[in-house]
């Protein structure tokens, strides 16, 4: 298995086509982000149809899992639970739909979709880093 730092431009490019894949195959129409670990951009893409705060939401959620390394859905949990934790302003959205991606277990990005249910947000993500993985 090829060890990574970070996700580059051809990592990004497979984790957005195959999330862009998975969310046309159910009729959806999203924005995807892929951001380094220190949650700079690497690719952002918005496909036709997808509403324009999408690409902010998107962002938001990816540089949540990449600050916090886990999934913007847990920390969205913990949100909800203890609502202190509510004032980001830094541009982390605590909300379903963005996840960490590990090269073993170094944080070596973050996913964030928007579009859609955050279930199907998270699922579309899931399947671009699975397809990253395979790769990998």
């Amino acid at each position: 298995m090829k060890t990574h730092t970070h996700l580059d431009f051809a990592d990004a490019q497979r984790i957005v086509n195959a999330s862009i894949e998975a969310a046309a195959s159910l009729g959806l129409a999203v924005s995807i982000t892929v951001l380094d670990p220190a949650g700079h951009l690497v690719l952002l893409a918005r496909m036709d149809g997808a509403s324009f705060q999408t690409p902010d939401v998107a962002r938001g959620k990816a540089l949540t899992s990449a600050m916090m390394k886990k999934s913007s859905g847990i920390i969205e949990s913990a949100t909800l639970a203890r609502m202190t934790l509510t004032s980001f302003d830094d541009g982390r959205l605590p909300i379903q739909g963005g996840l960490p991606v590990f090269s073993g277990n170094q944080l070596v990005g973050a996913v964030g979709v928007s579009g859609c249910t955050p279930d199907e947000d998270e699922a579309i993500a899931r399947a671009g880093i699975d397809a990253w993985a395979a790769a990998a």
